[in-house]
């Protein structure tokens, strides 16, 4: 902790991190900071995305459609179908082999 604030710096939040994780995770920390390093002697400074923190963490893509869509759903099985899904699909399997003997 810094003798002046009583605050710690980041360098010493981050070490004070690292003292608890397993070996495996040290490891990678290891590897993330060389490559932070790498990026900035290359002065390609590595910024977080901004509002990040904000998002949902799993986003689904949407798309709006007009209720009027729906319409098409409308004559998606012929006319003369009720409902029931084991009756309707025995007679559209009844139909497709009817037609195909023809």
């Amino acid at each position: 902790m810094s003798v002046e604030t009583g605050v710690q710096t980041a360098p010493e939040r981050i070490s004070a991190m690292i003292e608890d994780l397993p070996a495996e995770s040290v490891t990678l920390v290891e590897q993330f900071v060389r490559l932070l390093r790498q990026q900035a002697k290359k002065s390609r400074a590595v910024q977080p995305a901004a509002g990040r923190e904000e998002r949902p963490p799993y986003l689904y893509p949407t798309v709006a459609l007009p209720a009027s869509s729906l319409n098409n759903w409308l004559d998606l099985v012929p006319e003369g179908y009720e409902g029931d899904a084991l009756t309707d699909t025995e007679s559209l399997y009844d139909e497709a082999i009817y037609a195909g003997s023809h």
